[in-house]
């Protein structure tokens, strides 16, 4: 009731189209939130890229022309949707104009996709990418680790926060290459304990997978320590022709 007269004295549009939304809708309108690119097969077995369907389908397991040259340290990599219009939009509100609530209109969205890929992470520990203290500090909140209680949530997986910790403040990455990022981001994670990460599979949570240079380094830290099987899920993917980096 409090919800409904609220929308009635201050209606609230829609974050992506400013449309207005229904009263049962929160931030999104009913056609913006179809038209969420999200990401299916045919994809890399391994970094979870979209499959080129110019050419024949590919089998199952295929693996896409990066992972068969320089595979990444991690075991696999999943998003939920191509990072462009809805999306996008969604997490930038969340991310930079602190609109917490927004990460619920995630939530159905997610509950589906572990529904449809719930052996990508069955027995993993979940554990968010971590921000720098600076920058936690700048921004106030972690957006990874809000993320990754979802999915330990949606999952009924445990959560565990403390496994890395970011020892350098590294620069912002949009406008560098692939290689400026693996060299900018190199040695900014550490173990907190290496007897908490020893043994475990671990799926890392992160918002946006661009290159995929930071998880790559956090599951390569993660690995020198010990980690079993380390997975990645992030909500947005970066590709070529479908968005830009962060």
């Amino acid at each position: 009731a409090l919800r409904k007269i609220l929308d009635f004295v201050f209606p609230q549009n829609c974050i992506s189209c400013d449309g207005s939304i229904a009263v049962e809708d929160n931030f999104l309108c009913a056609a913006c939130r179809e038209d969420i690119g999200l990401i299916r097969q045919p994809y890399c077995f391994l970094c979870g890229v979209p499959a080129d369907l110019s050419y024949a389908y590919p089998n199952e397991e295929f693996t896409c022309g990066v992972c068969r040259k320089k595979p990444f340290k991690f075991d696999q990599a999943r998003s939920l949707g191509f990072y462009d219009t809805v999306l996008r939009t969604t997490i930038h509100h969340f991310k930079y104009r602190k609109q917490m609530g927004v990460l619920s209109e995630m939530d159905l969205l997610m509950e589906k996709f572990f529904e449809e890929n719930s052996e990508f992470c069955q027995g993993f520990t979940v554990s968010p990418v971590p921000l720098h203290f600076n920058k936690m500090k700048e921004r106030g909140f972690d957006q990874a680790f809000l993320i990754a209680r979802q999915v330990a949530k949606i999952l009924k997986l445990p959560l565990e926060g403390g496994l890395l910790r970011r020892v350098r403040a590294t620069p912002a990455q949009a406008t560098m290459t692939l290689t400026e990022r693996a060299l900018n981001i190199k040695g900014a994670f550490e173990v907190n304990r290496p007897e908490w990460v020893s043994g475990k599979n671990i799926l890392l949570v992160d918002d946006v997978f661009t290159t995929g240079a930071t998880v790559n380094e956090a599951a390569r830290t993660l690995k020198k320590n010990g980690a079993g099987k380390v997975h990645v899920f992030t909500l947005g993917r970066v590709v070529v022709g479908k968005g830009s980096g962060l």
